[in-house]
């Protein structure tokens, strides 16, 4: 995935407001992809920036989630980490967003991470966040340029199709449980904003929209799990017999 995948030009700044961290409390009830902490840290704790450059350090990490999912090759658990990872971003921002008009600061060098065996923790010591009339592109640019796009960089080689379906498919996912949480009416709010946000050209041909619903143009990998299967949006309809299948990147 090269640096032009999800870019996009940059957006003047506004005034932060320091109500942030009452906004991403409330958001973490409704599941642990929304959670994220707040306040002061112990160690252990790094910037999320160092998890994109630190190639050795990802490496790690990406080896103990092959290891907790039994994956057969490397790009199957980078797969399923970024996945896992941009839902957690899109929660965090899309609950912040469509339930309080705010959208929390949590850019690569201020939002930290601790793992174990594969599983990230997120942490914001001192939140801050922004209100405005163009907060639904400000979260795009927050999650595809400040975090999707490195990440996707160090994790190379990988499918750019691939990655891309990944980021559209958590964006959706995280609107799901979010209107399932509200008890929304459908469309409910998350999924409204979801779909605009898929209309976006960093994720443009990564979802085929129907009356049934949606499919993702590309496949995340995770059927070749030990314990894996098709997923929901998955674009194809039985498991692939093989997984070197070209189709299934």
């Amino acid at each position: 995935m090269s640096r032009a995948f999800f870019t996009h030009p940059a957006h003047n700044c506004a005034v932060f407001e320091p109500s942030a961290a009452a906004v991403l409390a409330e958001i973490a009830q409704i599941n642990d992809y929304f959670a994220v902490g707040t306040g002061p840290v112990d160690g252990g704790w790094r910037p999320l920036a160092q998890l994109y450059t630190d190639h050795a350090m990802l490496h790690g990490v990406i080896a103990r989630v092959q290891t907790h999912v039994r994956a057969p090759e490397r790009r199957v658990a980078a797969s399923i980490f970024f996945l896992g990872f941009a839902a957690r971003l899109w929660s965090i921002g899309l609950g912040a967003v469509v339930g309080h008009g705010l959208l929390p600061d949590f850019a690569a060098d201020r939002l930290l991470f601790r793992e174990t065996g594969g599983r990230i923790a997120l942490h914001i010591a001192h939140p801050v966040g922004r209100r405005g009339d163009d907060l639904e592109l400000r979260l795009a640019d927050a999650v595809l340029d400040g975090h999707l796009t490195p990440l996707g960089t160090a994790l190379q080689p990988i499918s750019r199709e691939l990655l891309c379906g990944n980021a559209a498919s958590a964006l959706l996912g995280a609107a799901r449980q979010y209107d399932h949480h509200r008890a929304t009416t459908s469309p409910g709010p998350g999924r409204r904003l979801a779909r605009s946000l898929c209309d976006d050209e960093r994720l443009s041909g990564a979802m085929v929209f129907g009356d049934a619903g949606y499919r993702r143009s590309s496949c995340c990998l995770y059927y070749s799990t030990a314990d894996g299967g098709l997923c929901g949006d998955c674009v194809f309809e039985q498991t692939p017999r093989a997984l070197g299948r070209k189709d299934a990147s």
